[in-house]
């Protein structure tokens, strides 16, 4: 019963105010249970992070969240930055229905040692975003080197024979049975490169399953061990059928293999026919051509003696005398090493360069100075993995401050170093471009020390993956450029 008091306020009853407590109560419990109204956004993820990838080349980072305390979210969002205060551009969705792992994201094809900043949101079903993370920042570092020479790997999944073949330099090393996507969920075909690695991989959509040697290639896709669930290895008799949710699983014995056996962007194609094994690569071969007057003095900017490679300096002398030759061979750090010989009259002369102390695992140009006018090549011989075969090179007779190479290709199946030798007493800056075939330019700048070798892996410039070019260097003095190309050439 309600009443009036004497200062004219309300005034209730014991039994309502018992009544009225007790709906207040129930409503402050009820609150967080309601409806969102239309103009609500969700909360954004929690417990957000961001660090460098581990054992790459220092071009991936790893985000993950914990999920956001609004119900209904049906995505959630990155963004990417290089500066803190922005502006930061989507680089990455993940749908809690199309993606198993929609807590986590790699950010692939970075630069090595670039402060990267990055904000996580959530979506609900209504479309509305959250507000974003507090920032967060991570730099990508190279924990691993790549050797200088490197066997080239690629993969091939055939979806008819459910198989995954390993290849080497275009060679059929392993072959695992697998199964991949069912007609309900198929596994995508094309050409795709194995994106990262992570040895175990959970899965949030299926709570309690766990994927082990997992290899990203393309969304939520990866090739992984058959899963184990709640900490049970899974039934995988039906290796050899289809059987996933569009992934391609491996016997859990054998998944390490092909885990360990190919590094982060090894080539992966997915066909849904059979696979032919490709016929025997080509092996390899040089041409030279030859000089009209021999020279007291030539130059080599090319130069290897390591990993299988044998390199040789061989001098003729056309003349009636006996000619002395000095060698200097020019060292990336700029230290020289000279040799003196003998050229006999109506002769040729062959130096072994890996014969040499101090010589026997090294990048090196070379200078030949004669007393009397001789013709001077280099020849080379190697075990570029698997790809066995040589060639050889007239010298320069003078070096230039301008160099042009018309040809240029880099492949899976193609490396292309360009050779720089600065013979000079000072150092030098050269800019490089690469002119691909639409026109557009990439520039590199190589340092260059006095009496010194450089090197520049084409392959591993920006831009520069899986593309013909063309070379114009424009060096601030007098330098010597060359251009080597192994290849293992699939017919």
């Amino acid at each position: 019963m309600i009443r009036i008091g004497r200062k004219g306020g309300f005034g209730f009853s014991p039994l309502t105010k018992a009544l009225f407590t007790a709906l207040l109560l129930g409503a402050l419990l009820l609150a967080p249970l309601r409806p969102a109204l239309a103009g609500d956004r969700p909360l954004p993820p929690r417990e957000a992070w961001a660090r460098d990838r581990p054992d790459d080349g220092g071009q991936k980072v790893d985000l993950g969240w914990s999920e956001s305390p609004s119900p209904g979210i049906s995505s959630y969002r990155v963004y990417r930055s290089e500066s803190p205060d922005g502006p930061f551009r989507l680089v990455g969705e993940r749908s809690t229905d199309a993606f198993a792992n929609y807590l986590g994201f790699v950010d692939t094809g970075l630069t090595d040692g670039v402060t990267y900043y990055y904000r996580v949101t959530a979506v609900d079903r209504q479309g509305r975003e959250s507000e974003p993370t507090p920032l967060l920042s991570a730099v990508p570092e190279a924990q691993v080197f790549q050797a200088a020479v490197t066997v080239q790997k690629s993969m091939v999944v055939s979806l008819a024979e459910q198989k995954l073949y390993c290849l080497e330099n275009g060679r059929v090393v392993y072959v695992f049975l697998v199964s991949s996507g069912t007609a309900a969920n198929p596994t995508p075909t094309g050409n795709f490169r194995i994106l990262y690695h992570d040895y175990t991989h959970p899965i949030p959509k299926y709570p309690g399953t766990v994927c082990y040697y997992w290899m990203g290639f393309y969304q939520d896709y990866a090739l992984h061990a058959w899963p184990v669930y709640d900490g049970v290895q899974g039934d995988y008799s039906g290796l050899g059928r289809p059987a996933s949710h569009g992934c391609v699983r491996l016997d859990p014995r054998l998944a390490h293999i092909p885990y360990y056996w190919a590094p982060d962007g090894t080539p992966l194609s997915i066909i849904p026919g059979r696979f032919q094994p490709p016929l025997p690569p080509i092996r390899g071969g040089h041409t030279a051509a030859s000089v009209d007057r021999p020279s007291t003095q030539w130059y080599f900017a090319e130069g290897f003696t390591g990993a299988g490679f044998d390199e040789y300096i061989l001098v003729l002398n056309p003349g009636e005398e006996a000619a002395r030759v000095d060698l200097d061979f020019m060292l990336p750090d700029g230290r020289v090493e000279r040799r003196e010989y003998q050229a006999a009259p109506h002769s040729r002369l062959t130096v072994g360069v890996d014969s040499i102390p101090g010589l026997e695992n090294t990048e090196v140009s070379a200078r030949v100075t004669s007393s009397l006018p001789v013709v001077a090549e280099r020849a080379m011989y190697f075990g570029y993995p698997e790809c066995p075969g040589g060639h050889a090179e007239t010298g320069r007779v003078l070096p230039s401050s301008r160099h042009y190479l018309a040809e240029g290709y880099t492949s899976p199946f193609f490396d292309t170093y360009l050779l720089f030798q600065n013979p000079g007493d000072d150092p030098v800056s050269a800019e490089v471009s690469f002119l691909r075939p639409d026109g557009s330019v990439i520039r590199e700048t190589v340092n260059l020390g006095p009496r010194s070798r450089g090197t520049l892996k084409a392959n591993q410039v920006p831009g520069m993956e899986g593309t013909e070019f063309s070379v114009v260097v424009a060096a601030g003095g007098p330098i010597l450029v060359e251009r080597s190309t192994y290849f293992n050439y699939p017919r």
